[in-house]
């Protein structure tokens, strides 16, 4: 690698000259923020994604630009409903792109909830911790045999743990 990146590099600098056609990625959490970016960035160099959300109707609305990068790069999106805090969901999910079969190239768990008011899902389980690590775990878990050899899984995370207390 002859340049190096640092805090300014966008995706489409690390992407410069890539070629992804034929390539098939999962990205979690493309209804905002880095999940949409990651989505258009890939898309944009020919890859198929396939974006998990919670809210549907949401995403559709934010991945306008997602589609259109698509359609320009030769790429493909679709959207798939998923809310990590609910185990049924989830395993709903895996079995749907388990009965499809096609694999993935990369996997990339980006959705994560943030401060939410503390809460239980309906498995017990606490809301922040069920949809950033559990659900998660179980997804990932479940549709591994989907991912090809050598194929890359990213798990995206915060410093909030610098900040919290303990209890």
């Amino acid at each position: 690698m002859s340049k190096k990146f640092d805090a300014k590099s966008t995706a489409q600098d690390v992407l410069a000259g890539v070629d992804l056609k034929g390539k098939r990625f999962l990205v979690t959490g493309t209804s905002a923020g880095i999940g949409v970016e990651t989505a258009r960035a890939l898309v944009s160099r020919g890859a198929s994604v396939v974006g998990l959300v919670r809210d549907l109707a949401k995403a559709q609305a934010a991945t306008a630009s997602v589609r259109d990068a698509a359609a320009q790069a030769g790429g493909s999106f679709e959207l798939g409903e998923l809310d990590l805090a609910s185990l049924r969901s989830v395993r709903a999910r895996a079995d749907r792109l388990l009965a499809d079969g096609r694999p993935f190239d990369a996997i990339i768990a980006n959705a994560g909830v943030m401060a939410t008011p503390f809460g239980l899902t309906d498995d017990g389980f606490e809301i922040q911790f069920a949809t950033n690590y559990l659900g998660h775990f179980v997804l990932i878990h479940r549709i591994e045999p989907l991912l090809v050899d050598n194929g890359r899984l990213v798990m995206l995370s915060s410093q909030a743990h610098r900040v919290a207390d303990v209890d």
